[in-house]
């Protein structure tokens, strides 16, 4: 039995998984989610209208909090309309390292930006934690990952109580815009490009997986008496459940908290991708595929990475060739699985938000699984221009230094 054949069997090869049908039934779950219904939640952002021709002059404080960093600049755009950070600073989260009040918490938000002050006028703020926006560009904290100790925090509104305590530093009058990072992402290559396009993805593929993309306000359904424009959709794409679920996708997600959430993040981001294969070792153990009976331990993708070059713990766990083969193939499969998944998803948000084949659609990819999983990004591209180059659409990918904070600084844009 080769590797593609026992994957198939398991109903995890990329050649279980049909991109056209797949896609179509993704356009159809987008449109729910903007109805409230489905399994993708695209939420509205209340960022609307923004693009360069909204840049406007005066410096912002702009801040990116996500995980165990906490970091923030000053930001503007200059006269040619370039983007320029100064006074670019790093520290740990607040309450990553111990818990803290709802006071303690915005304290030490304002202590962190206290140098910025004087200097700064309106607040970005990519607060990358799960966030209920409101038409105010303002948000209030659902929950936090684990990491975060402030449970006070949950339910206060983030820009409301971050301007509250600066007022400790500084009496300028400021506004406050809220987002977070795939939108950021987003925001940062249109802020950093000055090239037309007629459509902008932000696609993050790291721990996890996330999209954001630009939709017509007429279309979101679940959102009363919206102006006409253009909105700033986080789509919260790794919550999708259309993709079937193979036998180690399954195994791995029944292992989590919440067993029948994230299914797409499940099967195909940085966190879990290792697992998945995992479990595709220990099945083929099991099924007497290995000529050797080798002790298979969990591993991280990064050793998956490291494997499909011939280096690595995996490439010394494996002695027999035809078992290093064997496993390889395994990897190979499941990362071009991964990848395919990334491209259905990243079409299906050019397809509704394609303004002008005419124009390449943007694709602003972020993520350090994007950037260093060995084959993704190949396979990625291979299966974008297959889906796309269908449709009669073309793509490019941008990149860019800080795009976090790029992005947060042309979000205020919509502040007065």
């Amino acid at each position: 039995m080769t590797a593609k054949q026992f994957l198939m069997a398991h109903n995890q090869s990329t050649h279980n998984i049909d991109c056209n049908a797949m896609l179509n039934d993704y356009l159809q779950q987008m449109k729910m989610g903007l109805s409230g219904q489905g399994s993708i939640p695209m939420i509205p952002t209340y960022l609307t209208d923004i693009d360069r021709s909204k840049i406007k002059g005066g410096k912002r404080i702009l801040i990116d909090a996500g995980g165990t960093n906490f970091r923030s600049a000053l930001g503007y755009f200059d006269e040619e309309g370039n983007v320029v950070l100064e006074k670019l600073q790093k520290t740990i989260m607040p309450a990553s390292d111990r818990y803290l009040t709802k006071e303690e918490f915005y304290a030490q938000i304002a202590s962190n930006i206290d140098y910025l002050a004087e200097e700064g006028d309106n607040v970005g703020f990519c607060f990358s934690y799960q966030v209920d926006m409101d038409r105010d560009v303002d948000g209030v904290v659902v929950n936090f990952s684990k990491e975060v100790k402030a449970p006070q925090v949950v339910g206060t509104r983030v820009g409301k109580e971050t301007l509250l305590a600066l007022k400790a530093h500084s009496d300028k009058n400021r506004g406050i815009v809220i987002l977070n990072d795939t939108v950021a992402t987003l925001l940062g290559g249109m802020a950093s490009s000055k090239k037309q396009y007629s459509a902008y993805v932000g696609y993050i593929y790291g721990t996890g997986t996330n999209l954001c993309y630009i939709e017509d306000t007429a279309n979101i359904a679940k959102v009363a008496n919206l102006p006409q424009g253009k909105m700033l959709i986080n789509t919260e794409s790794g919550n999708y459940n259309g993709f079937a679920q193979g036998d180690f996708d399954k195994i791995v997600a029944n292992a989590t908290a919440n067993p029948n959430g994230g299914l797409l993040e499940k099967m195909s981001s940085g966190k879990y991708l290792s697992d998945v294969i995992y479990q595709a070792f220990v099945q083929a153990q099991r099924e007497g595929l290995f000529v050797e009976n080798v002790e298979i331990a969990p591993f991280v993708t990064r050793d998956v990475s490291d494997f499909v070059v011939g280096k690595g713990v995996l490439n010394d766990l494996f002695t027999n060739q035809a078992d290093k083969q064997f496993a390889m193939d395994i990897c190979v499969d499941l990362i071009d699985r991964a990848a395919k998944i990334g491209a259905i998803i990243n079409s299906g948000a050019v397809v509704a938000s394609c303004t002008d084949k005419a124009l390449p659609a943007a694709i602003v990819a972020e993520g350090t699984t994007f950037n260093k999983l060995v084959g993704f990004r190949s396979n990625f591209e291979k299966y974008l221009t297959q889906i796309l180059g269908e449709r009669g659409i073309s793509y490019e990918i941008i990149q860019g230094e800080e795009l976090n904070l790029v992005g947060t600084l042309m979000a205020t844009m919509v502040l007065n």
